[in-house]
């Protein structure tokens, strides 16, 4: 079975890059979350990952989805003192998070 390697979002920091790893006092005394990069993706966020050749095909036929119904997912969080939030824009017909960047959101055309 032929397969290819993808570049994924990361699945143990989920996308986020950064972890918190505790806390630790500043110089007024105050308590705050001391983040470090994720020991998976080393702080990019991404993982490369093996797919099949018929699963790369459901990538491209995503990559072609017009996204025209589209929900919400995910939730504000509270974590010592932190607001952060995972709500992730995501089309309901081919399941492509539309948050994150692709190669067509860098490429600009100047026509």
């Amino acid at each position: 079975m032929l397969k290819v390697q993808i570049l994924d979002r990361c699945t143990y920091c989920k996308g986020q890059a950064l972890l918190p790893m505790g806390q630790a006092d500043n110089w007024k005394g105050e308590v705050y979350t001391v983040y470090g990069k994720c020991p998976i993706c080393e702080g990019t966020g991404e993982s490369s990952r093996w797919v099949s050749l018929p699963d790369f095909l459901e990538i491209l036929k995503a990559a072609l989805c017009k996204h025209e119904h589209t929900s919400y997912r995910g939730g504000m969080h509270f974590i010592a003192g932190d607001v952060w939030d995972d709500i992730e824009e995501v089309c309901d017909d081919c399941g492509e998070n539309l948050d994150r960047q692709t190669l067509g959101d860098f490429i600009q055309d100047d026509n």
